[in-house]
């Protein structure tokens, strides 16, 4: 009976040890520690994509919104039928930061597309910054979609691994060589914010 009581302990103390070692590593990396968000994140993706009926299918809480500003290539502001403002992040899209090549044009477009226009969102998920996170449409048009398809936006595959169409969309823009492919080296956003 010690003798197992002395191997759980073992256990818990290599896993305690593990933690630590790699909240550290993390802490020099970037300045925070957020390494456990990736497996919730990753268990809520599974849940969201187990409850499509079909790909490309949406679920979730819809509302609708007038933008009021754009921060960046997949994150924008809205102010809500209830007059409150909400930040938005683009689902299973992952712009160029503004500081990284291509960051500016990203943003424009994502601008030209939705300035001060009433769109509606279909909520996938709020993310660990507090962000509601979504699939926007502009009538018919699902933004999201077309931020990839353009080559203004990565799939961002960790969050939305089952979605064909922006795989599709992202393989075409590639082959085609549109907005960020047009760059024979394009950084991922995931990449240049971790070196940065």
């Amino acid at each position: 009976m010690a003798e197992k009581g002395n191997k759980a302990l073992q256990i818990a103390a290599f896993i305690g040890f593990f933690v630590l070692a790699l909240s550290g590593f993390e802490y020099l990396e970037s300045g925070h520690i957020d390494w456990y968000k990736a497996p919730l994140n990753a268990a809520q993706e599974v849940l969201l994509d187990q409850n499509d009926a079909s790909p490309g299918a949406v679920n979730g809480i819809e509302f609708s919104g007038r933008v009021t500003s754009i921060t960046d290539g997949d994150t924008l502001k809205i102010l809500n039928t209830d007059g409150k403002s909400q930040i938005i992040r683009l689902y299973g899209i992952d712009a160029p930061e503004r500081a990284q090549p291509y960051g500016t044009q990203a943003t424009n477009a994502l601008r030209q597309k939705l300035s001060n226009a009433q769109v509606r969102i279909v909520q996938q998920d709020i993310d660990a910054y507090g962000r509601y996170v979504g699939i926007i449409f502009l009538n018919e048009r699902n933004i999201n979609l077309e931020m990839v398809a353009q080559g203004h936006a990565w799939w961002y595959e960790f969050f939305a691994s089952t979605n064909r169409e922006l795989e599709q969309a992202q393989s075409e823009a590639q082959d085609r060589k549109l907005g960020l492919w047009s760059s024979p080296n394009p950084v991922d956003p995931y990449q240049w914010r971790r070196s940065h």
